[in-house]
């Protein structure tokens, strides 16, 4: 796995939307991805939404290809460009409710769920997590 930043972003954009089956892209978006040996993505962040203080997230992963080494890489790069260039004071994570491995993963990196969007979806709820810059500057898993 290969951590490539921003290089393909708009690719790497339109395949996170066919994942998570989202009908179009936003207005403004950065999509930040990492890929397999053969260019294949298998990690995407699109953020979106941005203010001055918060980013939302939404992340697409092939866990069979990512190991832990190269997903605390991945999101090293994400949140350190996120919390130290752009100078964010958090982050937003959306997840449906169905998915719990995605909560948990969510969580393992430091994400603290702070509420839940009852039947946003038609079969599924909305978990809403936070994960603010100095949970991010604090956290042992970021030092690898």
């Amino acid at each position: 796995m290969r951590y490539i930043g921003f290089d393909r972003e708009e690719e790497a954009e339109q395949w996170a939307r066919q994942k998570l089956n989202l009908p179009a892209a936003p207005d403004f978006f950065r999509a930040a991805a990492a890929v397999d040996g053969d260019g294949q993505f298998v990690c995407v962040v699109v953020m979106t939404n941005f203010t001055p203080r918060n980013v939302d997230l939404n992340i697409v992963i092939e866990k069979q290809k990512m190991t832990p080494k190269a997903t605390i890489e991945m999101f090293n790069g994400i949140f350190g460009f996120l919390f130290d260039k752009l100078g964010a004071a958090r982050v937003t994570g959306l997840l449906r409710g169905k998915n719990a491995e995605s909560r948990r993963i969510t969580e393992h990196f430091g994400f603290k769920r702070e509420g839940i969007m009852r039947k946003a979806f038609a079969d599924d709820d909305l978990h809403v997590y936070g994960f603010l810059a100095e949970e991010y500057h604090a956290h042992t898993w970021r030092r690898g």
